[in-house]
């Protein structure tokens, strides 16, 4: 059972003000695959330079002197092999939650597919949704996140202990890890997993002591952080006691994007309703395992629920400070801004047009 959860500080976010486009695909992409399909992450180096990540599976980054200026650099800094077999672990993958301690090598855990579709023999439907297998991986960088590479041994962060031939029908695994954040001598992060056998669907929360060591992450069992996750392809072992179990799903209710402190003290974590009743809806802990229920903080419907007359769909919501003290933006003060990627239309038809917005926040503490 949980602990009795700490007292909860009671805190208002409300969004202000028009929205500023950062990246817009129709002037600044690199080339059509250049767009922002990952929540927006941002760190500083080494030399005060600020670097935003909002990766497709071809993984570019944004880069200034504030992270209100930064605009796209064309460099690829990381992609995946695209491997055609499923036990690599090593397909199309986008870097999704990063962390430096120095501003000089950076950390990374990466959304990693498998996309079983684009292997017929794999795949008798051909349809994306039906064949794919997602894991989370490690990646690198020694040079202040400008390369990163796959690490040749010990890159499996969490996997589910079953194979790609063993889940069936529909996309199953760990999935699109929040940015991490430092509490005590630990950091943490979720990640969404997917009903598979022993798996129950929701936010698993996983915390490590050696953000190093891809293999040292644990995931929450309902009592303690003590899900080793393995890798399927090597081990035998029973699935039972490495799957996780989700957090506060009546709260957490969908995946969840981004995972910040207040500077007043609890957290908040960001999640997309995609209905067209949904939005970007905001939930506050004390302690990472307790919720509140969450609070819709901008009205908006996602790509799969909109139609043509109606305004463009959002995605991936963030919330970042620039004036967030340390290097990995893991804090949001009074002002802050909310991070979304915006879809586009052209002849009633969404496409590969997106862009990367910001609107501005204030955080007060509630009347």
């Amino acid at each position: 059972m949980l602990a009795a959860a700490p007292a909860l500080a009671q805190v208002q976010l409300t969004v202000t003000g028009a929205a500023v486009t950062v990246f817009s695909h129709a002037s600044d992409a690199c080339d059509a695959v250049d767009i922002p399909d990952a929540p927006a992450r941002a760190i500083r180096t080494h030399d005060g330079t600020v670097q935003l990540y909002a990766t497709h599976f071809v993984n570019r980054r944004l880069t200034g002197r504030t992270l209100l200026s930064v605009r796209q650099d064309c460099r690829i800094v990381f992609r995946g092999a695209e491997n055609d077999t499923p036990d690599a672990f090593d397909d199309r993958s986008w870097l999704t939650a990063l962390y430096t301690f120095d501003g000089v090598t950076v950390h990374a855990v990466v959304h990693t597919e498998f996309q079983g579709n684009r292997r017929p023999p794999l795949c008798p439907s051909g349809r994306y949704m039906d064949c794919w297998y997602n894991a989370l991986t490690a990646a690198i960088s020694a040079d202040g996140g400008t390369t990163f590479s796959r690490p040749a041994t010990g890159w499996l962060v969490a996997a589910l202990p079953y194979r790609y031939d063993q889940v069936g029908l529909g996309h199953h695994g760990y999935f699109n890890p929040s940015n991490i954040v430092r509490d005590g001598e630990h950091v943490y992060m979720f990640a969404f997993a997917t009903h598979a056998a022993l798996q129950e669907g929701g936010n698993c929360l996983l915390r490590s002591g050696d953000i190093a060591d891809a293999g040292a992450w644990r995931g929450w069992n309902g009592d303690a952080f003590a899900v080793r996750f393995i890798n399927p392809y090597a081990s035998d072992e029973k699935p039972d006691t490495h799957v996780c179990s989700p957090i506060a799903p009546n709260a957490l209710r969908w995946p969840l994007s981004s995972l910040v402190r207040l500077a007043s003290g609890p957290f908040v974590a960001l999640m997309m309703n995609a209905a067209r009743d949904g939005g970007v809806f905001a939930a506050l802990s004390p302690d990472l395992l307790h919720w509140a229920a969450p609070v819709r903080l901008l009205p908006s419907l996602g790509e799969s629920a909109w139609r043509c007359d109606d305004p463009p769909p959002l995605a991936y919501p963030s919330l970042l400070d620039p004036d967030s003290p340390g290097r990995n933006f893991e804090v949001a003060g009074a002002s802050a801004w909310l991070f979304l990627t915006r879809f586009n239309s052209h002849a009633c038809k969404l496409g590969m047009d997106r862009d990367l917005i910001r609107l501005h926040v204030d955080v007060k503490a509630a009347p």
